[in-house]
């Protein structure tokens, strides 16, 4: 990647020095905080339901952090459904058996001590909780309540404490709603002393690596040495730009921007846990960006709670057959808003992850399924399968083509508001090239499921740039509960190099 530039010594006055600068403020993020503010896990003693880890952690010094231990012995041969090892370890020690239903205690302690603390900051450009914070607050999280929790706060024991006696009890006492989660990761970093690592409504637009230019000292031996004491270990640093939005609050829990102020961090470490939904996809059909077009469910809604829309106009046409397009057909039949959804496989196809959830968990989007196969109907829903948008019209016509070959079917339907919701990609436009030469596939856009950033497997630095990291959903741990993984393993990795370095 070509990020590199040179310096004589560093820059002051404007520009803040962090040794560690976190690109994201989400959930990985937040844990990556916690771990780096100094807190660190102990081994508790109980029994693991793996006998295999089992006996690897009855192997431990007690005294010693697992911050402190070898990750790659206490890894070797455990599955799970993350392919970072660390992430599966990490996950199995919170909740072990997870993934069989069950819901037993953790093996680990939590203590804090501050002289491992590394000096950090965590950027994002809205309130901590990431992309949570753009969602719909009355939908259910997929994941069972508990694996969204962050370290050393279940999630149960924060809610009951915080619930209020008047709020509805949800339809799976074990999900919990969007806003639910909201306020627990707001709650964390506030409960965990940690609002000072964080830096909100700061947008990144560049990152690039800055080499250092010796000068010599001794003109006789030719010695030379860094211009800065404290870069005689660091060869390079990072130079983080971008600008903040300066608000105020203007009733009613909204913020208001009032201006934006460019900003300068210096790091010898970078680490990107941005997500992977900034930019929603798109069909590349004409008229898709007309005004009555959304492209994700934060707008969808928006359009709802401004009474755009009503049960006497056009239906609306959705579009796709993943989460977020069920989301929004639940969103608008629950306001009696009619619905035309169309999709480019038939409703029983093997790939439709709507099929594939158990009735008992999730029945909101088991009936979304329904729906679409036509099992049950509704004078409100029109199930339009194996259909691709041909185009968009001024006048609110949508031309739906049908995906058979050798056929001229050609459907113009009149819509009310069209949501397109056909997944997302991540937005790295700060890094040259967007990232492409960081994937497993370079030169390829990173994308979670087929080409995540590629990383070392306990470290989580990048194959291709050191003192460059990556956690969460850009290296394929799309689950809250295996992203904490990606922050245990850097700062083992951390309090490995600070040994190093003594």
């Amino acid at each position: 990647m070509k990020l590199t530039m040179s310096y004589d010594c560093l820059p002051s006055g404007c520009c803040r020095f962090s040794d560690v600068a976190i690109i994201g403020n989400g959930p990985s993020a937040i844990a990556l905080s916690y771990f780096l503010s100094g807190n660190r896990p102990y081994y508790n003693g109980k029994p693991h339901p793996n006998p295999i880890l089992n006996e690897r952690l009855r192997q431990l010094d007690p005294k010693v952090s697992l911050v402190d231990q070898e990750l790659e012995f206490l890894c070797e041969g455990l599955e799970g459904r993350s392919s970072n090892p660390v992430a599966v370890l990490f996950d199995a020690l919170m909740h072990p058996d997870a993934d069989f239903g069950t819901e037993q205690p953790s093996v680990l302690d939590w203590r804090l001590e501050r002289e491992h603390a590394v000096d950090h900051v965590a950027l994002g450009k809205l309130r901590p909780g990431g992309a949570w914070q753009q969602m719909d607050g009355s939908m259910q999280t997929l994941s069972l309540s508990s694996w969204m929790e962050l370290p050393d706060l279940p999630f149960q024991d924060w809610l009951s404490k915080n619930k209020r006696v008047d709020e509805p009890v949800e339809p799976c006492v074990n999900r919990a709603t969007i806003t639910d989660v909201c306020n627990y990761y707001t709650s964390f970093v506030e409960e965990k002393d940690l609002r000072n690592n964080f830096l909100d409504y700061h947008t990144v637009t560049s990152i690039q690596k800055v080499y250092k230019n010796k000068k010599k000292i001794d003109d006789e031996s030719g010695e030379s040495e860094p211009c800065c004491p404290n870069m005689k270990k660091h060869p390079f640093f990072w130079e983080i730009r971008g600008y903040r939005m300066v608000t105020d609050p203007c009733g009613a829990g909204v913020e208001q921007e009032v201006s934006r102020e460019d900003f300068c961090i210096l790091s010898f470490n970078v680490v990107i846990a941005t997500g992977t939904f900034d930019i929603p996809n798109k069909l590349g059909v004409a008229g898709e960006n007309l005004p009555y077009v959304s492209h994700s469910l934060h707008n969808f809604e928006s359009v709802i709670n401004n009474k755009q829309l009503s049960m006497t106009d056009d239906p609306v046409l959705v579009v796709g057959a993943g989460l977020s397009a069920a989301d929004a057909i639940l969103m608008a039949l629950q306001c009696q808003i009619p619905v035309a959804h169309t999709f480019r496989r038939g409703a029983n196809d093997s790939s439709q992850v709507l099929k594939k959830l158990p009735q008992n968990m999730y029945p909101e989007y088991h009936q979304v399924h329904s729906l679409m196969m036509g099992t049950i109907q509704s004078p409100l829903y029109r199930p339009l399968p194996n259909r691709d948008i041909a185009e968009l019209k001024n006048d609110r016509k949508a031309l739906l083509q049908l995906r058979k070959k050798d056929t001229d079917d050609l459907l113009t339907l009149s819509v009310s508001h069209a949501v397109i919701l056909i997944g997302a990609r991540p937005d790295l436009s700060f890094l040259p090239q967007g990232g492409r030469d960081l994937g497993v596939m370079r030169r390829y856009p990173i994308e979670s499921k087929h080409n995540p950033i590629d990383i070392d497997p306990y470290s989580y630095q990048s194959v291709q740039e050191a003192g460059l990291y990556s956690i969460g959903p850009l290296v394929g741990d799309n689950f809250v509960r295996f992203a904490i993984g990606g922050a245990f393993g850097i700062t083992n990795h951390f309090a490995k190099s600070k040994v190093k370095n003594m």
